[in-house]
């Protein structure tokens, strides 16, 4: 086990996401679990849990060369990432809480809510897949009434929401 996450709120998610092959350390035996998620390491987590197919072609002009590119082109082929832009994936950028729950959403095909969990996603692109995350338990957010829905995901924040999208 790697020392660094003995400690962490996400313990039990950190165990569940190594056992089940999701993950592998940050790098040096550790799991690094504040540090942020890239939308590269991100595709990645998700392409491990949904064993998603190999990618029938290339999407984005700006992942050759990063280790992820394939499953980044698989998030693509199923239909759960556009990426930034229509032909951009944006590999090593944060992924947001509000990008999260879209992607979340998508990939776990959750039921639309039917009432609005947070008082700080209004106005979101995002909002309606935020409350789909409340809905199915998968969130509680960054408080009872907020979200965070700009701040950026952590490693251990996105094992515990995968763990419980799974479950």
């Amino acid at each position: 086990d790697p020392a660094d996450y003995g400690t962490s709120l996400f313990y039990a998610d950190i165990v569940w996401a190594f056992q089940t092959g999701i993950t592998a350390s940050c790098g040096a035996g550790r799991f690094c679990p504040s540090a942020s998620v890239t939308r590269e390491q991100m595709a990645s987590f998700l392409v491990r849990a949904l064993n998603l197919p190999p990618a029938p072609r290339d999407f984005f002009s700006d992942d050759a060369g990063s280790p992820h590119q394939g499953d980044i082109n698989r998030l693509a082929a199923s239909g759960i990432t556009t990426g930034c832009t229509a032909t951009t994936f944006c590999p090593t950028s944060g992924v947001t809480r509000g990008q999260m729950a879209s992607f979340l959403a998508r990939a776990f095909g959750l039921p639309a809510a039917s009432r609005d969990f947070f008082t700080d996603d209004a106005g979101s692109i995002h909002q309606n897949d935020i409350n789909r995350l409340a809905t199915s338990g998968i969130t509680t957010g960054c408080s009872p009434t907020t979200f965070c829905p700009r701040s950026v995901v952590t490693r251990g924040e996105m094992v515990a929401f995968l763990h419980r999208a799974m479950t």
